[in-house]
């Protein structure tokens, strides 16, 4: 057995975790991928937030014949899950559409102010890294531009956008739909309906060249591949319900940093006949496990404010209504204060 060195790493970062990294995620390699680990004597230690791959000096000559295949080069893929309930709550919206998946790809090139590279383009995950799952060859039509399989199980179709943008390891496609069908036909035959549940986290795709490997060889003390992926809390409207003694006419909600204003919509009549006081946030807020906002509930009294409630109830990703407010689609996180 020779040295093992790392060959790149992966680490998952949520803007909704004071500490930024997101824990609970289990990267694990497609049946091909684990096959060519096997076989090149790749080890990978995974991590809460990521995992990270090593090679053994011995079987470099191995991975540079995988490298050198110019029909299949060396991709190490990985499907992705998350350890969240609520993930899709706290999450940006923009991460999920039906029938789509999050494709994460190392020949995007975004790298930040500290040297990370990020597997997506923009400046954390979003629309643009989603693909569509392909489920049948007669279901494309001529907004696809390119496919690309993924594993056996499972294959992704790409807009002219995204392929333009990255080729890389696309089949293109063009206006004959028929022969688009004939030339699809075998990329998902064999598998099972089950094995092509879409991963509560997305696809990863990891090219390895064989200038990369030169490289790791040559110098010990070459910086391996540090492979970031960033996701954005969701941001909600906060609503406040003061009912029973809090609600009280002249009590009002207010900010103490100031950066976040809040409307008085009056009383609303909640479900189990009682009446409450509601506040809404001018501003969407962001959602964090831990938030950093000090909101107060307030009344004047004598010619001065005194203060109710130092510290408002915050909102919970567990509780997100979508609501349409003067024409317009909110997400609305729901607080009750009673006391």
């Amino acid at each position: 057995m020779g040295q093992y060195r790392p060959m790149f790493n992966i680490s998952m970062e949520h803007t909704y975790f004071k500490h930024g990294r997101l824990v609970g995620v289990d990267l694990v390699p497609t049946a091909e991928t684990a096959k060519i680990m096997l076989n090149a004597n790749l080890v990978a230690r995974k991590r809460p937030d990521g995992i990270t791959v090593f090679f053994d000096n011995e079987y470099l000559d191995t991975l540079k014949l995988y490298a050198n295949d110019e029909d299949e080069p060396l991709m190490i893929n990985f499907e992705c899950e998350v350890d969240h309930q609520n993930f899709q709550n706290f999450t940006d919206s923009q991460a999920f559409a039906e029938n789509k998946t999050l494709f994460f790809d190392s020949n995007n090139d975004n790298y930040d102010e500290q040297g990370k590279k990020y597997l997506h383009s923009a400046e954390h995950v979003s629309a643009a890294d989603l693909a569509e799952n392909f489920v049948s060859p007669h279901g494309l039509n001529n907004k696809h531009s390119s496919v690309m399989s993924f594993s056996s199980s499972r294959a992704l179709l790409f807009d002219g956008e995204q392929t333009e943008k990255n080729p890389q390891g696309k089949m293109a496609l063009n206006s004959d739909v028929e022969n688009n069908v004939a030339l699809t036909k075998g990329l998902i035959r064999h598998a099972s309906p089950s094995s092509r549940r879409l991963p509560s986290l997305g696809l990863v795709s990891i090219s390895v060249t064989a200038e990369e490997l030169a490289q790791l060889s040559e110098s010990p003390s070459k910086i391996y591949n540090d492979y970031h992926i960033r996701f954005k809390a969701r941001q909600t409207h906060w609503k406040y319900f003061l009912v029973g003694d809090a609600n009280r006419d002249e009590a009002f909600v207010k900010d103490v940093s100031g950066e976040i204003d809040f409307d008085d919509l009056g009383q609303e009549l909640l479900a189990n006949g009682t009446k409450a006081k509601v506040f809404l946030s001018r501003q969407p807020i962001p959602l964090r496990d831990r938030a950093v906002q000090k909101i107060q509930l307030l009344v004047p009294k004598n010619n001065r404010t005194k203060v109710l409630v130092s510290r408002l109830a915050v909102a919970s990703a567990k509780r997100i209504n979508k609501v349409i407010v003067e024409d317009q689609e909110l997400f609305v996180s729901e607080i009750y204060i009673n006391f």
